[in-house]
């Protein structure tokens, strides 16, 4: 959990213009710290008028990848798709979307007929088609990559510009055209994951594959956390400033007391604040903050954890179900049910397919498959998703943080994908179907133990 305290500037000083790309936080005296060094150093004051003497400290600098050759350009690996004659999809509630890479981007709309149940081709308009300049010139040997503003990041992105599409209705002359972005996205299948009109009849695809991470200038790279040193000056060397455990406080008893469900007083994690770039939004993807009260409610599906931006959210309920929902102001709660738990379904599914391998200690990942979601209108059979419950180790003493993220990589058939460190102790061990095995005390117990040892 991050508490942002508010400190009264208690000397003057100096300071360059804010830039939020930059991470601090504060760290609450430390023996290894030597304030007496030359470093920069502050004085501050809290609205309770506690004194601390903090150290500022220099930012460190983003370390950049290798732009050394010896890589596939993005061009090379893209093409890969359009050889192989690749479509993507993704369904939204009235339109489907698809791009077939290298050769057009489309939107239709089909419904079923009431009489013999076939499937009736309604509308369709052409976004856009490849043409001889799609491809843009990018001198990778360089390290020049563009970047995009893109779910809290500057992600590098490689762009295909399709046009000449369907003529548009509202500007006479004018004809749809889409820009598609590629980004860098480890363990995913190349999907859609946002579509949007940023003008009449121009349009944007976001597209995450995790093909285009084997050129490392389209990684990610993380940004780093300076920390910031605050000594008390009121004799007590290590304590923090009352209002910092009171907020911590408030924050632990209030956490779950937004929604409800049926069957249990619900608990909701918070979405992160709304950036002021509203660009930055991203439909069905969130970063959730988890207590560790959490953590038995979450463990045992009593309590369930709800996320997504944009139209359609999400409510993923552990070893229970997963739903997709929509609230009107007017109409209420709209909801569909994607999947439920029933393991029983899961084994037959995965002898199935056979899939049945040997118990595990600590993989990186599994996947469990829910089954019976409503039935969908289009396919006539009722969704059904699979979860791929993933081992955080990027922060991997942070079990408070939970990343979700859902895709549809076929009609009516999802992937939600959830990650965190939590995760690390839930796959303690599994049994052959890949189902987790250890036991919400002893998961609460090795929790523990590690924030004790950290």
């Amino acid at each position: 959990m991050i508490i942002i305290v508010s400190l009264l500037l208690g000397s003057s000083g100096a300071f360059d213009s804010f830039d939020d790309t930059i991470h601090f936080d504060v760290v609450w005296g430390d023996p290894k710290t030597d304030f007496s060094s030359t470093k920069t150093s502050i004085k501050m004051r809290s609205a309770n008028n506690e004194e601390y003497v903090c150290q500022l400290p220099k930012p460190l600098e983003v370390e950049l990848p290798n732009v050394g050759g010896g890589f596939e350009s993005a061009r090379e690996i893209v093409s890969r798709l359009e050889k192989e004659n690749v479509c993507s999809y993704r369904v939204d509630s009235y339109w489907i979307y698809e791009v077939c890479h290298g050769r057009y981007v489309k939107q239709f709309h089909e419904e079923r007929d009431p009489k013999d149940r076939k499937v009736v081709l309604k509308q369709q308009y052409f976004l856009g088609n490849i043409t001889s300049t799609s491809y843009p010139d990018i001198r990778e040997e360089e390290g020049s990559i563009p970047t995009i503003n893109h779910a809290g990041a500057l992600r590098p992105y490689y762009a295909i510009s399709y046009a000449d599409g369907t003529p548009c209705d509202l500007l006479p002359g004018f004809k749809r055209q889409t820009t598609v972005y590629f980004l860098c996205m480890p363990d995913f299948q190349t999907s859609i994951v946002s579509v949007k009109e940023t003008s009449t009849c121009s349009y944007e695809v976001i597209m995450y594959t995790s093909l285009l991470c084997r050129n490392k200038l389209y990684r990610v790279r993380e940004d780093p956390i300076n920390h910031i040193y605050c000594l008390s000056q009121d004799g007590r060397k290590w304590a923090k400033p009352a209002a910092y455990d009171i907020i911590s406080a408030q924050r632990s008893d209030t956490l779950f007391d937004s929604y409800a469900t049926t069957e249990a007083p619900s608990m909701v994690a918070p979405s992160p604040k709304a950036s002021r770039n509203q660009a930055t939004k991203v439909p069905k993807m969130s970063e959730l903050p988890l207590e560790s009260s959490f953590i038995t409610f979450f463990l045992t599906g009593t309590k369930c954890a709800e996320g997504g931006a944009g139209w359609w959210k999400y409510e993923f309920c552990y070893n229970k179900s997963i739903k997709q929902y929509h609230v009107d102001k007017k109409k209420g709660r709209k909801e569909i049910l994607l999947g439920l738990w029933d393991e029983k379904l899961h084994v037959d599914f995965m002898k199935e397919q056979n899939r049945v391998g040997l118990p595990q200690s600590s993989p990186p990942y599994t996947d469990l498959h829910f089954f019976n979601g409503d039935i969908c209108d289009q396919t006539g059979l009722p969704r059904r998703v699979e979860v791929r419950l993933r081992c955080s180790t990027r922060s991997s003493d942070q079990v408070e943080i939970l990343t979700m993220f859902l895709e549809e990589p076929a009609i009516c058939e999802y992937r939600f994908t959830v990650e965190s460190a939590l995760f690390c102790h839930v796959l303690g061990d599994v049994n052959e179907y890949g189902v987790p095995t250890v036991g919400v005390r002893e998961i609460l117990e090795n929790v523990n133990k590690k924030r004790k040892g950290a």
